[in-house]
């Protein structure tokens, strides 16, 4: 292995992709809103960013099997493609404004990128070596988020400025530099591997969190994270929501919040990926968890408006960043040789559950309660998770029971 991995193509890659699917689905969220009207906006809102994930659940294990049987990079670059005509569906979507084609594409682009992401996560270690996974993970999560800073911005910034061939535009040239991208990524994979597992998701999540506990501590990392998504999905819901109903904040402030948010964690993940070996994650990881904890009831107790609002969720990003990183890394590094596939995807398919789980509590507690509620229960959320990570034996492990 080169003592200089190149990353770039990778790297680039997944920024595109998440770029396309958050630009598509902040689009919904802002456009198809107008068509169906205003109160009908929490719940479209919900369905948008239900779409993106669901196939997650049900996919997840095709996605593993493809991860260990092919050869990975070629699963991203005909994913890619995939893109292409998928965005030409979202065009017509707009062009003829229809709700239903829309949140079609949404859910076929969260088919595509669930179909490749244990792939391009498993493409780390066989690019940079065991000794660049914390590296290599802080740097794609890093690009995630910047992929969703822009994908918001673009959206809250064009939502009202572009018509919808220029948005058509925008889509189709994304997907293509995202194939572009994909053609350069070059890696020392393993070889490919037969595998019988069974693509039927409750027999797969069975199976595999039995098999996850070959790896002490795997189970409780794939919980950690999972909850985490669930905080990070039902946050950018209620960030939407919450911004223009409660604040009064027009669409391009809105955007402006949720990018700060997404500099914040983009920021966190690339100083994690930095400080993760020099750390000691048992102390370094619950300080993070009980600041997200206490800025979450900041949030809910105080009232911050304006610029102060952002900031604060800027720092809530940060902070984040720096939780997550820690427990992507210490899947790769748990997991060897081909079964790191099957692990990816079996993370994947719970974190996509609990997202899932984020939309359907958003409208249950948006409809009893008002939308500020959400922020004492996502700290409630993220402080009881924080003792669930103290209190979890070999979290940090990578020996293999």
């Amino acid at each position: 292995m080169g003592r200089h991995p190149r990353w770039w193509p990778l790297l680039a890659t997944n920024f595109l992709g998440v770029l396309n699917d958050n630009y598509l689905k902040t689009l919904a969220c802002f456009i198809a809103v107008l068509w169906v009207g205003k109160e009908y906006e929490a719940p479209l809102v919900s369905l948008a960013a239900g779409s993106l994930v669901i196939p997650y659940v049900f996919l997840s294990p095709l996605a593993g099997r493809w991860a260990v049987i092919f050869n990975k990079i070629s699963v991203v670059r005909i994913c890619k493609l995939a893109e292409i005509p998928i965005m030409l569906f979202a065009s017509a979507g707009f062009l003829l404004h229809s709700v239903w084609m829309v949140i079609g594409s949404i859910l076929l682009m969260g088919t595509q990128s669930c179909l490749f992401s244990p792939s391009k996560y498993g493409l780390i270690r066989d690019i940079g070596g065991t000794e660049h996974i914390a590296f290599g993970t802080g740097n794609m999560e890093m690009v995630s988020f910047l992929g969703m800073i822009l994908g918001t911005m673009m959206a809250s910034f064009f939502a009202r400025t572009v018509p919808a061939w220029g948005l058509s535009l925008t889509f189709l040239l994304i997907a293509a530099g995202g194939l572009c991208c994909s053609l350069s990524i070059k890696a020392v994979e393993s070889p490919p591997e037969k595998n019988h597992d069974t693509i039927r998701p409750l027999t797969y999540l069975v199976r595999s969190m039995r098999h996850a506990a070959k790896y002490p501590g795997l189970n409780s990392v794939v919980i950690a994270l999972s909850i985490f998504w669930f905080i990070a999905g039902m946050i950018q819901m209620t960030l939407l929501v919450f911004c223009r109903r409660e604040l009064g904040m027009s669409d391009f402030q809105t955007g402006l919040v949720l990018t700060a948010a997404a500099v914040g964690t983009g920021t966190g993940c690339f100083l994690s990926g930095i400080i993760t070996k020099k750390w000691n994650r048992n102390v370094f990881v619950p300080i993070c968890g009980s600041g997200i904890t206490l800025l979450f009831l900041l949030a809910y107790i105080v009232p911050i408006k304006g610029f102060w609002f952002g900031f604060l969720f800027f720092i809530t990003g940060i902070l984040c960043g720096l939780y997550k990183v820690p427990f992507d890394a210490a899947i790769i590094q748990k997991v060897p040789g081909r079964n790191l596939g099957r692990m990816l995807a079996y993370s994947n398919q719970i974190s996509f559950i609990f997202i899932l789980a984020a939309s359907a509590a958003f409208v249950l507690i948006t409809k009893y309660t008002d939308t500020k509620t959400v922020f004492l229960f996502l700290g409630l959320v993220m402080g009881l998770t924080t003792l669930f990570v103290i209190f979890s034996k070999y979290i940090w492990s990578t020996k293999e029971a």
